[in-house]
């Protein structure tokens, strides 16, 4: 049965999660089409690997008696059925994580819709943040409507939020190559269209298939979608859909969220300076492998990003990087390049009239905001990393300026006054 779990004792030093800013939180999602085969054969995966998943997150959840299966070491949450509705989503909770962190689910009076709010009084991620909520969504279509709105989809958070949805629907944000119908469009247009006022970013890689049909006569498509808000996205790490089939039409995902990587951001390639009089030659002697003979998507993407590999590092290998300047710095992060592209141009479209105060308002706001976090979080890891060589530089940045370089004596501010001071007290006859 669903519930929120009896409070924990904190985690000792001996466990595998660390804690606090060192969290490296894996969430998988997948779409389970009601089959408890492709359940079994999911979780059965996670315990022949190393590391399993810290959250589960599940749509279109098989059902015994009304409520989701259950698998050891995980914790389930899901919406409880009533005379109305059945469950359609649930989450799955790793018992390593339930031992470092509290977790409040969240429900709707609805099957298709869940919430979990995961929280620590020592942070998340860092120590400037203490909440961060998960959404779980699954619509069936009906029509030209859907079950759950943009509205209830992405609310105005300011604490880390992640929306993980598969609402049946098609749009060129997350499926550029596939046309679109008008019905495609007159559906998809307000979720996205609400996500993008809200701020929240699409994680998946762009055109990626995430279902792929049992029927030749239906197309693959991008159904399976997360989205993170701006206080979320400088989190994010990675977002893979190479999981083993499951017997599933739609492809387990792994999303990674993890710390900032706090270090000077690293070095550029100057291109102008390539040698290209030594990269010449050796083009015609470079060889590539053979194409998959009955090519899958994976094996295609795998066979494609080998050769790109050696044409980038024949290429990287022979131009130099470009130096930082005293203007490098190290607690900038390609999240706040992303957040000041939004904040200038939302300002932009201000000035023109074209775009409200208010969203231009939230721009800047979320733009500034993110900077104080990346250099709260840099602090704290530096402070952490401090040696018997870096403490003075440590004191020096904690100090904010130099510290006097004479000694302060009564009535006696300027060094002038301070050696008049000291002459007459010493040599006063």
């Amino acid at each position: 049965m669903s519930g929120s779990p009896a409070p924990t004792q904190s985690p000792s030093r001996s466990q595998s999660f660390h804690y606090p800013g060192c969290l490296n939180l894996s969430i998988v999602q997948h779409n389970c089409l009601g089959s408890s085969n492709v359940f079994q054969t999911l979780f059965s995966f996670f315990t022949s690997v190393e590391s399993s998943p810290h959250i589960v997150a599940l749509l279109d959840v098989p059902l015994w008696r009304n409520c989701p299966p259950v698998f050891r070491n995980y914790k389930c949450f899901f919406p409880p059925a009533t005379d109305s509705y059945k469950p359609r989503v649930a989450t799955y909770v790793h018992k390593r994580l339930l031992s470092v962190i509290s977790i409040l689910p969240l429900f709707f009076e609805r099957g298709d819709l869940m919430a979990l709010n995961f929280h620590s009084s020592e942070g998340l991620f860092d120590t400037s943040q203490n909440l961060v909520c998960l959404y779980n969504a699954y619509s069936i279509p009906s029509g030209h409507t859907r079950s759950v709105s943009p509205v209830d989809l992405f609310p105005q958070h300011d604490f880390p939020t992640l929306v993980l949805w598969d609402l049946n629907i098609h749009h060129s944000a997350s499926d550029p190559t596939r046309l679109l119908s008008n019905y495609d469009q007159f559906i998809s247009s307000p979720c996205f269209d609400k996500a993008s006022a809200q701020l929240f970013s699409l994680l998946n890689t762009s055109g990626v298939y995430t279902r792929f049909p049992f029927t030749s006569n239906h197309r693959p498509a991008v159904l399976d979608l997360p989205f993170a808000n701006t206080t979320l996205l400088p989190f994010f790490s990675s977002w893979n859909p190479s999981l083993p089939p499951t017997g599933s039409d739609h492809t387990a995902l792994t999303i990674i969220l993890s710390t900032l990587l706090l270090k000077p951001p690293p070095k550029g390639l100057n291109s102008k300076y390539t040698d290209w009089d030594h990269i010449s030659p050796l083009l015609p002697d470079l060889t590539f492998p053979a194409s998959p003979a009955l090519p899958t998507p994976h094996s295609l993407d795998l066979w494609f990003d080998d050769c790109l590999a050696k044409i980038t590092h024949l290429i990287t290998s022979n131009t130099p990087t470009k130096r930082h300047s005293s203007y490098s710095k190290p607690w900038w992060i390609p999240e706040l390049t992303q957040l000041r592209h939004i904040h200038h141009h939302t300002s932009r479209l201000m000035r023109k009239n074209q775009t409200s105060p208010a969203l231009a308002h939230v721009a800047r706001n979320t733009y500034f905001k993110a900077i104080q976090s990346a250099k709260r979080v840099h602090w704290s890891q530096f402070l952490a990393n401090v040696d018997s060589r870096s403490v003075w530089d440590a004191r020096k940045i904690a100090a904010g300026r130099a510290p006097d370089r004479f000694t302060t004596l009564e009535n006696a501010a300027s060094p002038t006054e301070i050696n008049n001071t000291l002459l007459q007290h010493f040599f006063s006859s």
